[in-house]
């Protein structure tokens, strides 16, 4: 081989690592602009989506017009992308950055289709509901479309009116706690030994790698009785024709809409969506003229790609195994108001 031919393809060579290398650069310059902006931006954007009225229109946003706001309460209460404490602050934060003139929020419509969730989400979403109802002086109206179980049923308290679609299912009135498995006498058999390194009573309590004893589960019990005996109750409270003896006696039943409807957790039955919120418009007395509105975050970079593919930006990826019928991990030694058929 003559050396201009040796010359000609270290040359080649080192042109194309060059690019290589300046390119790798770039991507790395990019990546580590896009993390510190998506880390350090200090306030947060939200978008307003328009719904269709009763009359498939969808009016031009005005602060004068009278508005209905519309809330999803839609997937697991307070985990994978489910409905949150924080969501819904942020959304009545940023209610009031629109400069509604005063009188035209008119009521807030919940959406449900959820299994429910976590204790502390459920209750706590329920709670903003109520003081932002009466903060507002407004009423709440909750469409059910689906399933309105357990942590769903306590959101839905919040609302005046419940109405449901036929094929809809409503209940499961009680709580659960992460299942607990233990494993001592299958590594007794395999010769493997664990120690669990800690300080205070009960702090290693249902530790899955050695025997339980006795009345382990007492405290978490107790957990459980405080948060049922606060659904039950409430329950009660806001669906006077549902008694405490009642609640306790049927269980964690889950009823099809029409017995839903006989027994008092919801109110009425309607197939359609529009002829509902129709009905809402008319009692508002605002049907010929009013808006349907949904707070958003903007389109921002974990949107586009996804909050997994925007995590590589930001932090680590984890990923757990998680075998058929488990609760995810997030949701271990929580007391749940979750339907789990």
């Amino acid at each position: 081989m003559s050396d201009s031919l040796i010359k000609g393809a270290i040359r080649s060579f080192a042109n194309t690592f060059c690019k290589v290398i300046g390119a790798a650069v770039a991507l790395t310059a990019i990546l580590i602009v896009i993390s510190s902006a998506i880390s350090s931006t200090p306030h947060r954007h939200t978008s307003i989506v328009s719904h269709p009225t009763h009359q498939w229109k969808i009016p031009s946003f005005s602060p004068s017009r009278p508005t209905i706001l519309h809330i999803p309460v839609v997937g697991t209460i307070g985990y994978g992308g489910g409905p949150t404490k924080h969501d819904l602050f942020s959304v009545f934060q940023d209610l009031e950055t629109l400069d509604l003139q005063p009188g035209a929020l008119r009521t807030v419509f919940l959406y449900i289709d959820t299994p429910g969730g976590t204790t502390n989400e459920a209750d706590t979403i329920f709670r903003m509901l109520e003081e932002f109802k009466k903060a507002k002086q407004i009423p709440i109206y909750a469409y059910v479309d689906g399933l309105c179980a357990s942590g769903g049923v306590f959101v839905s308290l919040a609302a005046d009116t419940i109405v449901a679609s036929t094929p809809s299912f409503v209940g499961s009135i009680g709580v659960i706690s992460h299942p607990a498995f233990n494993v001592t006498n299958t590594m007794k058999r395999l010769g493997i030994e664990s120690a669990t390194v800690y300080k205070g009573k009960n702090k290693d309590a249902l530790n899955p790698f050695r025997p339980w004893r006795e009345n382990e589960t007492e405290s978490l019990q107790n957990l459980i009785d405080t948060t049922y005996d606060r659904f039950v109750h409430l329950v009660s409270r806001y669906r006077p024709k549902l008694t405490e003896e009642f609640i306790r006696e049927e269980g964690a039943k889950v009823y099809s809409a029409e017995k839903a409807q006989e027994i008092g957790l919801i109110d009425e039955i309607n197939d359609s969506y529009t002829k509902t919120l129709e009905q809402i418009a008319s009692s508002l007395e605002i049907t010929n003229d009013y808006q349907v509105i949904e707070l958003h975050p903007e389109l921002g970079i974990q949107t586009l790609l996804g909050s997994d593919a925007a995590a590589l930006f930001t932090k680590k990826v984890e990923h757990h195994l998680q075998i058929p019928g488990e609760l995810p991990p997030e949701m271990a030694g929580k007391p749940l108001y979750l339907y789990r058929p």
